[in-house]
């Protein structure tokens, strides 16, 4: 009996448990580490986010025409179906260029500006104001009061964009104005957070060095910190611009500008051409950007 007592506490002791899992979790690591041979194969098989993006567009497409059907005791309206996808099918070019009985303004290339316009600006906007709250939130920079500022990006995160743009609609009214201000501020908590992340991970060689010449604070920040995080500043600011231009899109269903608001309404009133119109838009626009983008993102590596 005290042979098998002893076993047992052997086998399941504090030393081989925490060996068991250090085993466990090392394999999983590795697993993860072996899908990359170098900075160049993790690009190459980076996610392309484009094709998200369509299957999310054709997902809403077979919404619209699921409910399109107008299911009746079992019976579907096939007419009504036939209808819709002639249309989606058939894009108002008149309306996507913005002639005949549409003018240049009302337009989906228009449209389309304007959200590119409202991403742009947002990102820009959010990219500044994100410097001080991303050097605030670095334990490297201020040490343990960061945590402040890691509390107050946390909460910023934490409202979602279709929330805040509604709340944005009611104080600076419909249109661009409002979707620019969501962007600006809902971006400053992710921004800000990966800015803290880049500023952790940079060597202090090149900032002591400074020190053992008498520089002050901000030539230290000059010289020995902003030379280590620029790529890596861009390339985040790059990558929420992408997030951004999809964002944009969608703020348009609450009145926020840009190509939400036709898509709701052309959704709503059956005008499919019209519809089929501003998602063709948005797929071109999403594509573009996300294209440049990675492409810009490459050589910043």
């Amino acid at each position: 009996m005290k042979k098998l007592k002893s076993i047992f506490l052997n086998i399941f002791s504090i030393k081989n448990i925490k060996s068991m899992f250090h085993k466990i979790f090392s394999f999983r690591k590795n697993k993860k580490l072996a899908h990359f041979e170098s900075v160049e194969d993790a690009y190459r098989k980076r996610p392309r986010k484009w094709i998200m993006t369509l299957i999310y567009v054709l997902i809403i497409v077979v919404i619209l025409i699921v409910f399109g059907l107008d299911l009746k005791h079992g019976n579907p309206n096939w007419e009504k179906f036939r209808i819709m996808l002639s249309g989606l099918f058939s894009p108002d070019w008149s309306y996507f260029f913005g002639f005949n009985n549409f003018s240049f303004e009302t337009s989906v290339i228009y449209q389309v500006i304007e959200t590119f316009g409202i991403a742009f600006v947002g990102t820009t906007i959010a990219s500044i104001l994100s410097i001080p709250f991303g050097f605030l939130a670095s334990r490297k920079m201020v040490g343990r009061w960061a945590i402040i500022s890691e509390i107050f990006l946390i909460l910023i995160r934490t409202l979602p964009e279709i929330l805040l743009g509604f709340i944005m609609v009611k104080v600076a009214g419909f249109g661009a104005r409002a979707g620019v201000f969501v962007l600006s501020i809902h971006s400053v908590g992710m921004i800000g957070k990966m800015y803290a992340e880049q500023l952790d991970l940079i060597s202090n060689d090149p900032i002591e060095a400074l020190e053992a010449c008498g520089a002050d604070f901000a030539t230290k920040v000059k010289l020995g910190v902003v030379p280590q995080v620029k790529p890596n500043f861009l390339s985040v600011i790059l990558y929420r611009f992408d997030l951004n231009v999809r964002t944009a899109s969608l703020l348009g269903l609450v009145g926020a500008g840009g190509v939400g608001y036709p898509i709701s309404v052309y959704g709503d009133n059956e005008h499919w051409q019209q519809l089929s119109a501003v998602l063709l838009g948005v797929i071109i626009l999403v594509i573009i950007v996300d294209l440049v983008s990675s492409q810009l993102r490459k050589k910043l590596i």
